[in-house]
């Protein structure tokens, strides 16, 4: 199935990351992609360096955020396009990587992921990282026994329409908009 978490508000990659955790919790097989995210700022790579190996993690994007001056670079580079490019290559090759499964009572049976997300391909898409065709042709090609997890703000039509379960999520207020700094362990 494809998943989609789209919307202006906060909280995509968070309930992505939820999926991916309720998913492990089943014993089920999860990678997670990250898409434009550079750096080692991200709480949450913390807490997935410690499950790697069971929770299967890959991070595509050149630093955007300098931590010293608190700024944000939002001028894309080819640089920037090419890191998408090789998250969505990963992305292929997990549909194709397969897994021993345990205590099947049937001889050499084996399983591919049931769960990969690719966080924030979908703003990747909007800010000319990465083309319709592209991102098509990955949910086109995800395996029947995949789900398929997008993030990120904008989705196109074509998108939502071809997505098994669309979330929305919107903002209603927040405290960006006073002034407030984001805050490491709620907003990174």
């Amino acid at each position: 199935m494809i998943l989609l978490i789209t919307g202006n508000g906060k909280g995509k990659t968070t309930s992505a990351l939820g999926t991916a955790l309720r998913a492990f919790g089943w014993g089920k097989r999860v990678a997670i992609t990250f898409f434009d995210k550079g750096g080692s700022h991200y709480g949450e790579q913390n807490i997935l360096n410690l499950l790697q190996g069971k929770i299967d993690t890959y991070r595509f994007g050149l630093k955007r955020f300098d931590e010293e001056k608190k700024e944000f670079r939002f001028k894309n580079t080819e640089a920037d396009k090419e890191e998408v490019q090789k998250g969505i290559d990963k992305v292929i090759t997990l549909y194709n990587k397969k897994f021993k499964i345990q205590n099947s009572k049937f001889k050499n049976s084996t399983k591919g992921y049931f769960l990969i997300v690719a966080d924030e391909l979908v703003t990747c898409l909007n800010s000319g990282l990465v083309d319709d065709s592209s991102v098509q042709e990955l949910v086109d090609e995800c395996p029947k026994d995949t789900h398929l997890l997008l993030t990120g703000r904008g989705a196109p039509d074509w998108l939502i329409e071809k997505a098994d379960l669309v979330s929305d999520v919107q903002e209603i207020k927040h405290y960006f908009k006073d002034g407030q700094d984001a805050i490491e362990g709620l907003d990174y």
